[in-house]
């Protein structure tokens, strides 16, 4: 049975999300990544579980987990529709397959009780500053990219938190870090600039 609820719920919530806003995708640069991280780390959880390492980092989940779960394209045609925004190719994977896995309900949470669920940081990412894209080896996003690394190091990874109050505090520091690197280059270049102007003395003549 599809769990309707689910889909439109993440409908709502990716109708929403900030697709085509350059200031966004700037803002939120690190805490994208940070998301891009610990998604690795989950579908790796999950690919190891239900038997397909070879197969991730981006796979068709839901379909592994249930084959016989429905492949609905008007969900993501209701949400291009509703965002006015044509998803990129990755992107439009990784949502393709979180409305299946959303229409599968609660039985994967019965099945691994323990398991966070495997798209809540890309529909995340997705939200704070949009689309994806396949790099050689990585995700890419305006701004940052994330390495896949292998799946044996992404089940070591001790999961990170990704609520709210970390993600802007790691958008935060990132901004105060920026604007200290901006301000220390433009120290330098007045001083360089100051020195050129000096007249020259007796020794530099």
């Amino acid at each position: 049975m599809t769990d309707l609820v689910a889909c439109e719920r993440l409908l709502a919530r990716l109708a929403a999300a900030n697709w085509d806003a350059d200031e966004a995708e700037d803002r939120h640069a690190s805490s994208r990544g940070w998301l891009a991280v610990e998604y690795l780390r989950r579908m790796a959880v999950w690919a190891d579980a239900l038997g397909v390492p070879g197969q991730w980092p981006f796979f068709d989940l839901a379909v592994v987990f249930d084959p016989s779960v429905e492949n609905d394209p008007v969900w993501m045609e209701r949400l291009e529709a509703d965002s006015g925004h044509k998803l990129w190719t990755r992107s439009r994977q990784v949502v393709a397959d979180a409305f299946r896995w959303a229409a599968l309900g609660d039985r994967p949470k019965e099945r691994f009780p323990e398991f966070d669920d495997p798209y809540e940081p890309m529909i995340q990412l997705f939200e704070r500053g949009g689309d994806i894209w396949p790099g050689h080896g990585s995700i890419e996003f305006y701004l940052g990219s994330v390495p896949y690394r292998n799946i044996a190091d992404r089940l070591s990874q001790p999961p990170l938190p990704i609520d709210p109050a970390t993600l802007d505090a790691l958008d935060e520091d990132y901004r105060i870090k920026a604007e200290e690197s901006l301000a220390q280059a433009a120290a330098l270049r007045a001083q360089r600039a100051a020195q050129s102007a000096e007249p020259p003395t007796p020794e530099t003549q």
